[in-house]
């Protein structure tokens, strides 16, 4: 009975490393950093920029699609939101790789990515871009925002940095110099994507997020608490944001081969 019960066991074990041995070949997993295929200072983790045919890019031009509008009669979207609750959670990145995604659509929307986060400021690293006088200095009227204006090398997207994290970068977003800049860059512009502050630790949000036509919030798998995001969509709510969806980041998984050969 014991040789009937170890030769199981050995079958069944060799098909189990059978069967890992096939999973091992016939799956692939999706890469968030993209290999470096032109010489940029663009960090790799915009995936948009390097690799157009990636699953990742995929999935920016499938918010793309949601984010425009599916008929005539409705009325289109110019410039929202992109934040998070808490830090950390890769809104920055997301709205880097929306905004070089929408850049390369192929009806040449102008795009307009600003980084509104005067307190932690993240585009200029991912785009590679020096330090630079930007939203900061335009809001406090010490620059024009026309010399303020970047072009990084892609078609169609310009990028305003943050410029120098002011003392009180609340109040600059609650101006009405803000208000006016939003208005006169909505007339400029197809499309603008601003990097927000995260909505949990700071006002900033509440306060410009008004003057947005929708705000998209970032959530990271596997990290960030139910209660966070419920608390969060409840200042947006109490602040009257238009919350358009979310954004779920840092997932994974495995897809079968023959999905990922139609992509």
């Amino acid at each position: 009975m014991g040789k009937f019960t170890d030769a199981l066991r050995k079958a069944a074990d060799e098909r189990l490393h059978r069967i890992e041995k096939m999973e091992h070949h016939t799956q692939v997993r999706y890469e968030f950093v993209a290999r470096k295929t032109v010489e940029s200072d663009v960090d790799p983790r915009i995936v948009a920029f390097y690799d157009p045919i990636s699953p990742v890019t995929e999935q920016y031009r499938v918010l793309r699609t949601n984010l425009l509008p599916f008929s005539p009669a409705t009325k289109p979207l110019k410039a929202i939101a992109i934040t998070s609750s808490t830090h950390s959670e890769g809104k920055s990145i997301s709205a880097v790789n929306l905004a070089v995604t929408m850049a390369k659509d192929v009806d040449k929307k102008s795009v307009l990515l600003i980084d509104a986060d005067m307190r932690r400021s993240r585009v200029g690293n991912y785009l590679g871009i020096p330090a630079h006088a930007g939203l900061a200095e335009v809001l406090a009227g010490t620059a024009n925002v026309d010399e303020c204006l970047l072009h990084v090398g892609v078609e169609n997207l310009t990028v305003l940095p943050a410029g120098k994290a002011p003392l009180n970068p609340a109040e600059l977003l609650a101006s009405m110099k803000m208000k006016e800049l939003v208005s006169k860059l909505k007339a400029r512009f197809d499309f603008i994507i601003f990097d927000a502050p995260p909505i949990v630790p700071v006002t900033d949000v509440a306060i410009f997020g008004v003057h947005m036509d929708g705000v998209l919030m970032v959530v990271q798998a596997n990290r960030t608490q139910k209660g966070v995001i419920r608390h969060a969509c409840t200042l947006l709510k109490q602040a009257n944001i238009n919350l358009l969806g979310h954004i779920l980041t840092d997932i994974r998984y495995h897809i079968p081969a023959y999905i990922y050969r139609y992509l």
